[in-house]
């Protein structure tokens, strides 16, 4: 019998890496998508990693919408491993943005750098920036979207849509604290590839020996990902355009040792089995992070997915599933990804409404 390796087994990865309450909207940059949606900088917003500890950080994010913010459901964007907002906007590639096709089908949303990545704050001991910290930041910025403390706009209804190692804290967040309308989770299973663990664990390496953070003043607790290295773990290279991967070692971000603690990866486990609004999850078939039929871990289909799944998560999540067929690990980053994101508006709109005026069709139950 071929073993699988949850998340709770990968200590080794603590050399690892993986890689957000908002009052009003500081116009530091703003563009239209293709003409369409208008982006600004948000002020940098002030969360604290715990309810019990003051310190202050702050997370840097985008705000986008078509048109007025004024009774829009808003889709709070959880970037992954490595990554910023950008995963969401994808620099030069307006094709690959997630954000002009959301905001097409009449959603805001917010794309966030978490903690520890981009504009967002470092903490000096990275050991504290984890899974459970991570939900109880993205909890404080939900709190803030419904009061409307970003750009003056009470959001009605608030989701998160999050991606790899955002997807843990997202739905630790959604399990632990109630406070959103519907959860899409893509790239992310409870269960790892035993063959992609021990590559991965050696692909990385403390980020200020890299060249792009050599002059970061990062420590020991912050990684990156070695040269040349992302493109085994993240892309179907034969779907792939060159460019993208290109694009995607320019901006490779950093992320924490304590990210990886096997203890938190424990607690975000648990947490989706309280999930109590819909949950999708949304796979490339070709995802060497999570997808090994060697080791029986099948992404085949959507009933590959949801037989997978479907005993982490409690009957109140509606859970469904979405393979993108032939995507590796970054599903906003294969040439068909449009297909990914059709799939993400419609179920957004059976289960969430895209303002208002527009309530989702199919509720939980």
């Amino acid at each position: 019998m071929i073993r699988k390796y949850s998340f709770r087994k990968i200590s080794i990865l603590a050399i690892a890496l993986a890689l957000a309450a908002l009052f009003g909207l500081q116009p530091v940059s703003t563009k239209a998508l293709g003409g369409t949606p208008t982006c600004r900088q948000v002020s940098p917003v002030p969360v604290t990693l715990s309810p019990t500890d003051p310190t202050t950080y702050y997370v840097a994010g985008q705000l986008c919408a078509q048109g007025s913010l004024h009774g829009k459901s808003m889709q709070l964007l959880v970037h992954g491993l490595t990554y910023d907002h950008q995963y969401w906007d994808w620099p030069r590639s307006p094709q690959y943005s997630y954000v002009r096709a959301a905001t097409n089908t009449g959603y805001a949303t917010l794309a966030i750098d978490r903690i520890g990545d981009g504009a967002s704050s470092h903490p000096v001991d990275g050991t504290q920036v984890t899974t459970v910290s991570g939900g109880y930041v993205l909890h404080q910025i939900i709190q803030k979207l419904r009061a409307g403390a970003i750009g003056g706009t009470a959001f009605p209804k608030v989701m998160t849509v999050s991606h790899s190692f955002g997807a843990a804290s997202a739905g630790y967040e959604a399990g632990t604290y109630h406070d959103v309308d519907g959860v899409i989770i893509s790239g992310f299973m409870h269960d790892i590839s035993p063959t992609t663990l021990g590559a991965f664990a050696a692909s990385v390496y403390p980020a200020h020996l890299d060249p792009k953070f050599a002059n970061s003043g990062l420590n020991d607790t912050y990684l990156t990902t070695q040269p040349g290295a992302r493109a085994q773990f993240f892309f179907n290279t034969a779907t792939t355009d060159p460019g993208v991967i290109a694009t995607d070692e320019q901006i490779k971000q950093t992320g924490t040792v304590g990210e990886l603690d096997p203890t938190t990866f424990d607690q975000a486990n648990a947490a989706t089995a309280q999930i109590t609004v819909p949950v999708l999850i949304a796979m490339g078939d070709s995802d060497a992070i999570f997808c090994d039929t060697a080791a029986s871990l099948s992404c085949t289909d959507s009933n590959a997915i949801l037989a997978r799944e479907r005993s982490h998560f409690g009957a109140r999540a509606c859970l469904e599933a979405y393979v993108l067929r032939s995507s590796g690990h970054d599903i906003n980053l294969h040439r068909n990804a449009h297909d990914w994101y059709a799939a993400a508006a419609n179920w957004s709109d059976r289960h969430v409404g895209h303002d208002a005026g527009h309530p989702g069709e199919q509720r939980c139950r």
